[in-house]
C-alpha cells in the first residue's frame, strides 16, 4: 500500500500544475475514483481540514490521505510522491527558460501558463463545487461566502471560519 500511495501522488505530482488548487481533481480522480481508497464525501472533508491547515494543499492532501490509509509510513510515503517530481520540474524549467531566454521574451511563456493554470483551477472548483453540493443550505451559504468576499474582501480564514461556524450550528440545530 505505501508503494501504491507515494505512486498515485507521484503521477499526482508529476501532472499538477498550478499549485494544490489545480491538483484537486487529479488527487479526486486517482483517489475516489481510481482506487477507490476514500468516498467522495470522506474526500470532501479531507480537502476542507487540508484548507485548513496551513501549508499547500496537495501536500496536506497527500499526507492526510497517507496516514489515514497507512499511518506514518503512508503520510511520508505521499508526500514524498506528491513533491519529488516539482522538484524535477523546477530544475528543468529553469534550465528551459535560460535555454530559450536567449531567443525569446519568457513573459509570454508565463502568460501562457497562467492561463492554463486558471483553467484548472476553475475545471477543479466546478467539479469539487457541484458535487459537495448537497443542500440548499450548502447553495446559500456558498453564495454568501462569495458575496462577502467579492464585496468586502475579508481575510480567507474568517470567510472559512464563519462557514465551519454555521455549519456546525446549522447541523446542531435543523439537522437533528
Amino acid at each position: 500500500m505505501i508503494i501504491e500511495l507515494f505512486w498515485a501522488f507521484f503521477k499526482i505530482g508529476f501532472l499538477a500544475f498550478g499549485g494544490g488548487y489545480g491538483a484537486l481533481s487529479l488527487i479526486q480522480d486517482q483517489i475516489v475514483n481510481v482506487n477507490k481508497w476514500l468516498s467522495l464525501e470522506e474526500f470532501l472533508s479531507l480537502i476542507a481540514i487540508s484548507q485548513m491547515t496551513p501549508g499547500p494543499i496537495a501536500i496536506n492532501s497527500a499526507t492526510f490521505i497517507g496516514y489515514r490509509l497507512s499511518g506514518v509510513a503512508g503520510s511520508i510515503s505521499s508526500t514524498i510522491g506528491v513533491v519529488l517530481p516539482s522538484v524535477f520540474w523546477i530544475f528543468l524549467i529553469l534550465k528551459l527558460l535560460n535555454l530559450l531566454s536567449r531567443w525569446i521574451d519568457t513573459s509570454e511563456v508565463f502568460n501562457a501558463l497562467r492561463i492554463s493554470v486558471i483553467a484548472l483551477i476553475l475545471a477543479a472548483t466546478l467539479r469539487i463545487g457541484i458535487q459537495s453540493i448537497n443542500s440548499l443550505f450548502t447553495v446559500f451559504t456558498a453564495l454568501v461566502a462569495f458575496y462577502l468576499l467579492h464585496r468586502f474582501r475579508p481575510s480567507v480564514i474568517w470567510i472559512v471560519l464563519g462557514t465551519g461556524i454555521a455549519g456546525t450550528l446549522w447541523k446542531i440545530f435543523v439537522s437533528t
